[in-house]
């Protein structure tokens, strides 16, 4: 039986932290957004108002020694990606979760895998492939960027060349809907490619084209260098599906791709 491309963990009995996506979302999410690429998904609504330390516990999922200290939405936030790695993986019999080593930019990942975590607002998420079918991968879940908001941060998040087709948008609402895309296809970018490169990246160092009549599909260029295999005018694709409050970004590389 294969295992499933999208999925939420189960809530624990007399649990209310985390809240599993409806079957409706997770089969939109596995057709609309993985497709054919051999990805699992594991993603979760989750509650920081109801999160406790002792979930970690509940959850077997190690609170690391430079969390204790975090707040307890930075701590729910954290556990709440690292429970729906956890998910997808045992759907392999995998029982091991992304670590982090202090001083680093991304997770570790059990060997054999690859994989990249995200969340916003009350939704977290993990993708993870195996290394052998996909050489990056990087996914991002962003709530919608308010118009006034947009206005403001579009400059530091897109280039010239984005600023003129966003200019041209007809409404206000048009242009914070479609700077949130960009912004979160660039985050997904960033995770998936810094793991290959190991050299930090920025907004205004990849572009975007974005057609407003197919919002689900984007093509990604960087527009530096960040490695022989990643030059500039490296190409790739970049899959976006609205959730209702917020958007999720995915960018996957296979391996004849980097």
């Amino acid at each position: 039986m294969q295992p499933l491309a999208a999925l939420s963990p189960s809530a624990l009995d007399g649990e209310s932290f985390i809240s599993p996506l409806p079957t409706s979302l997770l089969n939109a999410l596995s057709r609309q957004l993985i497709g054919d690429l051999p990805l699992t998904l594991g993603i979760t609504r989750f509650s920081h108002s109801l999160f406790k330390t002792t979930d970690f516990e509940r959850h077997n999922v190690p609170l690391p020694d430079n969390f204790g200290k975090a707040v307890a939405k930075r701590q729910a936030e954290y556990l709440a990606a690292r429970i729906c790695a956890k998910t997808a993986l045992q759907q392999y019999q995998v029982t091991e979760s992304p670590w982090v080593v202090a001083g680093e930019r991304c997770p570790y990942w059990p060997q054999g895998w690859r994989g990249s975590l995200t969340h916003s607002d009350g939704i977290a998420a993990a993708i993870i492939a195996r290394c052998h079918n996909i050489s990056a991968v990087g996914i991002d879940i962003e709530g919608w960027i308010d118009e006034q908001r947009a206005e403001r941060l579009a400059s530091a998040i897109l280039r010239e060349e984005e600023l003129v087709y966003w200019r041209s948008l007809e409404s206000s609402k048009s242009r914070a809907r479609w700077l949130t895309r960009i912004f979160s296809a660039k985050e997904s970018l960033y995770k998936a490619l810094y793991p290959l490169a190991r050299k930090a990246f920025y907004f205004h160092d990849a572009s975007a084209i974005y057609d407003e009549a197919h919002p689900e599909h984007l093509m990604m260029r960087l527009e530096i260098d960040l490695s022989a295999e990643l030059p500039q005018g490296f190409v790739c694709h970049a899959r976006t599906l609205a959730l209702g409050a917020e958007v999720v970004t995915l960018v996957a590389l296979s391996t004849d791709d980097a």
